[in-house]
């Protein structure tokens, strides 16, 4: 192939200047994994707002734990539903990040909501040593019992699914500080981001090219079509 005959080379998409600030995100996952601390430092990172439902609820209604204690679960859920309906409704009209308890997942249509295209769901995991050292003096309801890890366990694998179903990637937050949880985090978020704008990028160009070529067929002759509408174009009287 001779030099002239080389193909150009496309220019790459452009970036934004601070990869992922644009984002929907959304942390899900087992209780002890982390998800307030790491939203609240991610979206420090990005400039973006950050929420926290456990937080919301806090505010609306009072302590988690007296609220199971005096109302019981199912009026805990009905509380959590709307935290949550409420918080991912304002994530749409702009980027954030909004961390959700680990029992917002069983609501049916709070799994709805996350499967929206424009929210990235970000499902954090730990071990079970790591829910073992944070779990130690834990005052959370679900796992008021003389086993509190065994209790963890079986939560977080009764729920493993639900979070799969909605997850767009999971990060491991086992034995690492928060920080490090974040990296990971923006680093699948930039990877994601620079998918999707090289993906767009290379469809415009390609419909740049159709466009460019309209009308022509591969062997550079106009197409019958075309000779066609300029006939009738030419001869119509009609306005």
């Amino acid at each position: 192939m001779n030099a002239p005959d080389l193909p150009v080379p496309r220019p790459a998409p452009p970036l934004d200047p601070v990869p992922a600030a644009t984002a929907r995100i959304v942390l899900i996952g087992p209780p002890a994994a982390g998800k307030s601390t790491i939203g609240r430092l991610l979206g420090d990172r990005l400039g973006i707002p950050f929420s926290d439902t456990d937080a919301m609820i806090v505010s609306a209604h009072g302590p988690i734990a007296e609220i199971f204690r005096t109302r019981g679960e199912a009026r805990f859920r009905e509380f959590e539903r709307e935290a949550v309906r409420r918080a991912l409704r304002r994530l749409l009209d702009r980027p954030g990040v909004v961390s959700l308890g680990g029992g917002a997942i069983l609501n049916s249509g709070t799994r709805a909501q996350l499967k929206h295209p424009a929210i990235k769901v970000m499902s954090i995991e730990i071990d079970e040593e790591t829910a073992s050292a944070r779990l130690h003096g834990s005052h959370r309801p679900l796992l008021a019992d003389e086993d509190p890890v065994e209790r963890w366990k079986a939560l977080a694998e009764e729920r493993r699914p639900l979070y799969e179903s909605v997850a767009t990637a999971t990060v491991s937050a086992s034995n690492d500080p928060p920080s490090t949880v974040v990296n990971r985090v923006v680093d699948v978020l930039t990877g994601l981001q620079r998918a999707e704008n090289y993906a767009k990028f290379a469809a415009e160009g390609e419909a740049q090219a159709a466009h460019a070529d309209g009308g022509y067929a591969e062997d550079g002759q106009r197409t019958v079509a075309d000779d066609t509408d300029a006939d009738d174009t030419e001869g119509s009287d009609e306005a």
